[in-house]
Order: structure tokens, then sequence, then C-alpha cells
């Protein structure tokens, strides 16, 4: 084999491995994405369970939910919330307490418009850097995803 058939064939190998590592990316951030939109399920309808005998949700705080139990493992790192794009999470009541919100900070532009519009039914509201989407259309929505790091917060009751 000639030298020009060697670097060819390492070349191609280059390839195919650079090809296999983007679709194994592809493949870890579709299941970050799917940890978060369930363990959001699980963290809103904990939250709600465990405030449902309660006039409101005053006092919601990360600290409460970590003693509480409410948050899901994936979503803890030592005492802190974080989710798996690498950003924080935040959970506190609305002021009058009648609602509590979940913040989601670093989030990534791609996984941002997916995220903010999943289950839109089942939020009270949802503002993707601080502009209020809920309800609006997906294009509406992909234009306040903007920044490689958003920040999304759910709103429920």
């Amino acid at each position: 084999m000639s030298f020009l058939e060697t670097i060819g064939a390492i070349l191609v190998a280059l390839i195919v491995l650079a090809g296999a590592a983007l679709g194994l990316q592809k493949a870890f951030t579709g299941v970050k994405l799917n940890d978060t939109e369930q363990n959001l399920i699980v963290l809103r309808m904990q939250t709600q369970q465990l405030f449902s005998g309660s006039p409101g949700y005053t006092g919601l705080d990360n600290t409460m939910a970590l003693n509480a139990g409410l948050v899901p493992k994936q979503f803890v790192k030592g005492t802190e919330l974080v989710n798996p794009f690498g950003g924080t999470i935040t959970l506190a009541a609305s002021s009058d307490g009648s609602s509590f919100t979940i913040t989601l900070t670093g989030v990534p532009r791609e996984e941002s418009t997916k995220l903010a519009t999943f289950q839109a039914d089942a939020w009270l509201g949802v503002s993707v850097n601080g502009t209020d989407v809920t309800g609006g259309s997906v294009s509406d929505i992909q234009s306040a995803c903007s920044s490689s790091n958003n920040t999304i917060i759910f709103a429920a009751r």
C-alpha cells in the first residue's frame, strides 16, 4: 500500500469516526431531553401532592424540596439542583403563594424550544428568557430561545 493510499484510508476512517461521534452526541442530547421532561413531570406532581392539603405553596424553595424528597435524583448534585444540561434548577412559590415556578437555566437552544412546548396544557404558564410563550406558536417559542444558554420558567398550580 502506498503512502497516499494509507493517508486516504486514515481520512476515510476519521470521517466515519466523526460521523459516529456526531450520532452519539445527538443520542445523548435526546436522552438528556427525555430525562428532563420526565423529571419535570415528577417534580411538578410531587410538589402538588405535598402541598395538596395546604392553602398554598408559601415556603417552597430548593431546600424545602430537597428535604421533603420532592426532587428526582437525576436533578440533585450534592446539595444543589441541576439539570442535565449543566444549568441550575430553582423552585419558588409565587408572591401570593397560589402557584409555584420551576426555573431551568443553561438550556441549549434546540432543547429549549422542545422543553418550552412540552406538555403546554399542563403548565399555568411558560416563559423563555423573560418572554411569555404560553400558548404561543412554535415559531414564537423558537424566536424566544435565541441563545445557546436559555432560561425557561414553568409555572404550575
